[in-house]
């Protein structure tokens, strides 16, 4: 029995390992995940690179080596990251103790990323079956690009942003599908007797919306009759503003996720303080949601002696050095400075550096006294600690 549960304890072990090797979802650096992704990035530029090359050099005796060589390796790795990522899947919610492996395995299945990982074992499957030939399969490698959104944090942003707005932007492209409907229908109804020949029919002319409304105006198709123009005019004007939206739409996304992601590292920075143990949840939020992040490069001065007091920090990632005599006094990631003037309206007592590249969180004068004075109890652990340190 004991051995059993050994084997069980040891595989559940090899699985977490594997999953935090292909995820990276770990607190600390994963030397796994690092090795993983460089070779799975690896495997798909040279595995995309030489289908793209095989337009061109395809007839060419000496590129089909180094082709065959790029299509296995391309090959083997995805269908053994497929298999690991599918095996590993239960280990994202380790906190389930009686949680459904086969359930969590469905679900990488059925997900976006899972169903990339698919293509692309499938269309590389296919080009070894069928090496010499130029068929479409062996090309939707080209979807596979999309696994790179698993390591380049900016393409997850994107999706997420894209995810969260998904029905504004789907209200806003099916606003723009009508105008171009209406638009055309009017166009068509205006143009059939002069250019019977190239406004042949209404989806005929929807061509000619799409790009009059998209602005690219390719010039096969335009109107010559007085109400023709009048109405190409009013689709052209209509479409710049249609497409302005959708750039509005996504930049207030990024904005909002930006400061969704702000809000929440600084809740995982202040929680796991030990000053802000035992007060309410309701103070750390408020704290949370006026924090600013601020980034300063290795050996950047972050104030110095005699700066007016106007923030207090929280390191968030980094190190910082705190000049004093006769010896300095290093803060980590995790700590915090800074409340000394704000506590007794005085200007910086020290000058304090950053060691290294220094992620903040700065809690401003104005939202520190609006906070301290809601929360009397954050107000009065902040002056304890100011004069703990004195």
């Amino acid at each position: 029995m004991e051995e059993q549960l050994e084997i069980i304890k040891a595989k559940k072990n090899l699985q977490t390992t594997v999953y935090h090797a292909l995820s990276g979802d770990t607190e600390d650096h994963n030397p796994w995940f690092s090795f993983a992704s460089l070779v799975i990035c690896c495997a798909l530029l040279v595995s995309i690179g030489f289908r793209i090359l095989f337009t061109v050099y395809s007839e060419n005796d000496d590129f089909w080596t180094p082709y065959f060589i790029a299509v296995y390796f391309g090959f083997v790795v995805f269908l053994v990251e497929y298999l690991l990522r599918y095996w590993s899947a239960p280990v994202k919610d380790t906190h389930i103790a009686d949680r459904d492996d086969a359930r969590y395995r469905k679900l990488y299945l059925k997900s976006f990323l899972g169903i990339v990982d698919f293509i692309a074992v499938a269309s590389l499957a296919f080009t070894i079956f069928f090496i010499k030939d130029d068929l479409w399969p062996s090309y939707i490698i080209v979807i596979s690009l999309f696994k790179l959104g698993r390591y380049v944090p900016g393409l997850e942003l994107v999706a997420t942003v894209v995810s969260n707005e998904r029905k504004s932007l789907t209200a806003t492209v099916f606003t723009l599908g009508i105008l171009v409907v209406i638009m055309s229908t009017a166009t068509f109804l205006c143009e059939k007797a002069d250019q019977p020949e190239i406004f042949k029919s209404v989806p005929h002319t929807i061509w000619w919306g799409i790009v009059t409304m998209t602005t690219l105006g390719y010039g096969d198709m335009a109107p010559v009759t007085l109400f023709g123009r009048f109405f190409g005019a009013v689709a052209a004007l209509i479409g710049v503003g249609m497409l302005a939206m959708p750039a509005g739409i996504i930049s207030n996304g990024f904005t909002e996720e930006r400061k969704r992601r702000e809000i929440l590292l600084a809740w995982k920075v202040i929680s796991n303080l030990s000053f802000f143990h035992g007060l309410t949840t309701s103070c750390i939020a408020e704290i949370a949601g006026v924090l600013k992040t601020q980034i300063l490069p290795s050996n950047a001065e972050v104030f110095r002696k005699g700066d007016p007091a106007d923030s207090m920090y929280f390191i968030a990632e980094g190190n910082v050095e705190v000049v004093l005599h006769p010896k300095s006094i290093r803060l980590s990631t995790g700590s915090f400075f800074g409340e000394g003037g704000l506590v007794d309206n005085k200007p910086r007592n020290a000058t304090i550096r950053t060691v290294s590249q220094t992620r903040f969180l700065v809690l401003a004068l104005h939202d520190f006294y609006r906070v301290a004075t809601n929360h009397p109890d954050l107000n009065q652990k902040i002056k304890d600690m100011h004069l703990t340190r004195k």
